[in-house]
């Protein structure tokens, strides 16, 4: 077999070799013996059988293997030459390949190595691979790259050192993006801290182990619903930490905000228009259920409470027949909580006689047309009241009647109770006239006649109202034929303007009192009241005369005064 092997220099190792030692003399027994073998060429290494002494023998050496012990050269690990010799005493030929890996043994630094050969790569195993006197160098095919480690956290930085063992203070693992700092390296726990902690480029990731979860805030009140949450370090615009907005779609409510009547959880506690509502109502204790409340007792609250009212002004809570909204009446009791008993029933009993059915209509005591008590002197004696019938109801109302009749009805009589009721046809009060006057002594009257019917059933024809400040009844003429009274005209023939004074001392066949308009001729004579005598006959004048001059009569006539 030949090889192309490339020249080479062998150089033989020459070493001393160890003195021997003295003769020591006899063994000294209470020595430790050492085991001696003889080296008879001087080349520091023995053959044959252990000589046991305390002291080295001359010509013997502490250590065997020597295969040649004649020969100074050879003596394990010597450097050998190529021949078929064994210098080193390896048991091998120095010209053979005993690791098969095709250089000869006396070529190569170990030929019990099939990897260490000149030229061979190096690798990181402690073997001179290459044989080129150096183990395990930088360029071994298997070097690890090391980096330099400032911070100790088992990653370093900078620029790589490339080696078989790690450098004093450098590390397997790159990659630190801050070696000054022990807690930043790659695969650390990112944190909201504005430092790549993770050394991934990127600077409080919303997967930083400590990033906040945000919720939602759609109305912007600035608390948050957790309905839609998201995880970062900051928050986004439009989410805050808070979750306790219960209508995210209000800004209005929210914890803490002012709790409404308004159907609506304002101040988000679970409860709605609670009590302490801002504008909760105070409702009063309604104890007879008359609707209306008494002060001793209230509740605040939004809606009201089943036995309470919205007032407080019922003057006496266990009767529910006395409250503001009750009528009152004639009793001496204050059935409308106003301060005053009585005073809302003027007109409906005797003890409660008004002044006129003016005054019932102002009081409010009015319950329509119909009979009243009156006691028009205002003398606070009721011994003589009486009663009238009030219309409450035509021309602004409160007209107290003083005097109607239907025909063949003649005005002879003094009192309505001559005759019949209040209702009657026949009726005369004309001598309270006086008592209806105001402190001006001016007296407003309204006269009504018609063709039909009776007074309070049927249509008038005319009516006319008016005021004058004389009693027309009592007072005479000025030496004229009568005196004009103006009122309002309101019917045919201009209307009837007022009572005139009588006309006639003696009683004749022409009216005591009776209205003239001062538009028409004096023979336009209107409206007769209180006639003295009939015209004429019954089947000439079946009624009460308007005009002496004409049949025109009407079958009921009636005076107010108010």
């Amino acid at each position: 077999m030949s090889y192309l092997l490339p020249l080479i220099l062998l150089a033989c190792r020459v070493e001393s070799k160890p003195e021997p030692s003295p003769d020591s003399g006899a063994p000294d027994s209470a020595c430790t013996a050492s085991d001696w073998y003889q080296d008879g060429d001087g080349d520091g290494f023995g053959v044959g059988g252990a000589l046991s002494a305390c002291e080295q023998p001359p010509g013997t050496v502490a250590v065997a293997g020597d295969c040649n012990d004649a020969d100074a050269t050879v003596y394990p690990d010597a450097l050998v030459a190529c021949t078929s010799g064994d210098g080193n005493c390896d048991g091998i030929a120095d010209d053979a390949d005993a690791d098969g890996d095709h250089f000869l043994g006396c070529e190569e630094c170990d030929d019990s190595d099939a990897t260490a050969y000149p030229g061979a790569v190096e690798l990181c195993d402690g073997v001179d691979n290459d044989c080129d006197l150096s183990t395990d160098e930088d360029d071994a095919v298997d070097a690890r790259a090391w980096y330099t480690d400032g911070d100790g956290d088992g990653f370093g930085a900078g620029t790589a050192i490339i080696s078989c063992e790690a450098p004093v203070g450098a590390v397997a693992f790159g990659g630190d993006c801050d070696d000054l700092r022990a807690a930043t390296f790659p695969g650390a726990e990112e944190l909201c801290n504005n430092v790549d902690d993770d050394c991934d480029l990127s600077t409080d990731e919303d997967d930083a182990t400590d990033a906040v979860t945000w919720n939602i805030d759609y109305d912007g009140d600035g608390y948050g619903s957790s309905a839609y949450t998201t995880t970062s370090c900051e928050a986004p615009a439009g989410w805050v930490a808070d979750a306790t907005d219960c209508l995210d779609t209000n800004a209005d409510a929210h914890p803490g905000a002012v709790e409404a009547c308004n159907a609506i959880d304002d101040d988000c506690d679970g409860t709605t228009d609670e009590d302490d509502a801002e504008d909760a109502v105070t409702w009063y204790l309604d104890a007879d259920a008359d609707g209306y409340g008494a002060a001793d007792v209230s509740t605040l609250a939004c809606a009201i409470p089943g036995g309470y009212a919205a007032t407080d002004d019922d003057c006496d809570d266990g009767d529910d027949t006395i409250s503001p909204g009750a009528t009152e009446s004639c009793d001496g009791v204050d059935e409308d909580c106003d301060g005053t008993a009585d005073n809302g029933a003027g007109g409906s009993d005797v003890t409660c006689a008004a002044r006129s059915c003016e005054a019932i209509l102002e009081e409010g005591a009015s319950v329509g047309d119909g009979v009243y008590w009156l006691d028009p002197d205002g003398d606070g004696d009721t011994s003589d009241a009486w009663q009238a019938y009030c219309d409450m109801t035509a021309d602004g109302g409160g007209w107290t009647r003083l005097y109607s009749s239907l025909w063949p009805y003649w005005w002879d009589r003094s009192d309505w109770e001559d005759v019949g009721t209040a209702e009657d046809d026949v009726y005369s009060r004309l001598g309270e006239r006086a008592d209806f006057a105001d402190g001006s002594g001016v007296t407003t009257w309204r006269f009504d006649v018609g063709n039909s019917g009776t007074w309070n059933t049927g249509t008038r024809a005319h009516y006319t109202v008016w005021s004058q400040a004389h009693d027309a009844f009592t007072d005479t003429t000025d030496g004229s034929d009568y005196i004009y009274i103006e009122g309002a005209e309101s019917t045919t023939c201009s209307g009837f303007n007022g009572l005139h004074d009588k006309l006639y001392d003696s009683l004749g066949t022409y009216s005591l009192s009776s209205d003239v308009d001062s538009g028409d001729g004096v023979n336009c004579w209107w409206m007769q009241i209180v006639p003295l005598t009939q015209y004429v006959d019954a089947v000439s004048y079946p009624g009460y005369l308007e005009g002496y001059g004409g049949p025109n009569t009407h079958v009921w006539q009636e005076l107010w005064v108010r």
